[in-house]
């Protein structure tokens, strides 16, 4: 595999909550996401750094794969804190590290309840999942292009995170397949990483939109209401059957197609090292 360790810098003191104003439902849903994955990505690192070690010798290809691997989902969680702390000092959501904790009591459950097998099949569970939303988003991002109202440096991290999903999508798979080849169980961890950062991240979005509209910073009613089964329909309908198709015996991720615009990113993101410059270069890549 051709990975890249990008250490991203990124200013975002001028970083907006609401960064899709024409689509406040769809920004808070990945805000959740965002605020959950340290949290997500920390176990996802404890997870593949356990299997590089369990891995024999004669995959020293593999190793330096899992290295890579996690080097990569450690600097998304560096990247994500720093826009995680906007939302934090914003003040806007005085409860939003209840949610936060249940989700850290979740991964010290199962770190304590739960084997290096499992870990790892969650792992790739997620993982799966990783360049199908990778693929969906990009595709949406690429429209949000077209809006001069979108903030760019709020979309520029998430573009570069999730182009760097697609770029490691085999390393969990092909770690399952040398540790364990188990197919049923990892059809199982595709099923509980899903759900789980499913409810966490509808949970958690569906909380801090309630905040906005009870502040009048989003419209709700039935605007409001249309806007996110738009939102989630047009979501749901991308995902789900690439899924299923992912639950596939035949199923390689090394087979999925560069979505459009992961290649324009990671060059951007390669030469530049800086959200903030990519930003000013995202309209370039459509």
């Amino acid at each position: 595999m051709n990975m890249i360790v990008r250490k991203i810098e990124g200013d975002f003191s001028t970083a907006k909550i609401d960064w899709i104003p024409n689509d406040p439902e769809l920004a808070q849903f990945w805000n959740a996401v965002s605020l959950g994955l340290p949290l997500l990505e920390g176990y996802m690192i404890r997870a593949v750094s356990q299997a590089k070690r369990e891995l024999p010798e004669s995959r020293a290809d593999l190793k330096n794969d899992c290295e890579m691997f996690c080097r990569q989902e450690a600097n998304h969680t560096k990247a994500h804190m720093k826009f995680n702390e906007v939302v934090r000092d914003s003040g806007r959501y005085p409860k939003l590290d209840e949610h936060i904790e249940r989700l850290r009591d979740d991964y010290k459950r199962m770190d304590a309840s739960r084997d290096a097998k499992d870990a790892l099949l969650y792992s790739e569970g997620f993982e799966t999942v990783g360049p199908i939303l990778a693929a969906y988003f990009l595709v949406q991002a690429n429209k949000r292009l077209t809006e001069q109202d979108v903030d760019l440096v709020t979309l520029s991290l998430w573009r570069w995170h999730l182009s760097e999903e697609f770029e490691h999508r085999c390393v969990a798979f092909n770690a399952v397949e040398a540790l364990y080849g188990a197919y049923w169980a990892r059809i199982a961890g595709i099923a509980r990483a899903g759900t789980h950062l499913a409810r966490f991240a509808i949970s958690l979005s569906e909380y801090m939109l309630s905040e906005d509209i009870k502040a009048g910073r989003v419209a709700g009613g039935m605007a409001g209401r249309l806007r996110k089964t738009r939102s989630y329909a047009s979501m749901l309908g991308f995902i789900i059957p690439r899924v299923a198709s992912a639950c596939m015996p035949w199923y390689n991720p090394k087979n999925l197609k560069s979505p459009a615009g992961c290649d324009a990113v990671l060059k951007i993101a390669s030469e530049t090292l800086d959200l903030n410059a990519m930003a000013l270069r995202a309209r370039d890549t459509v």
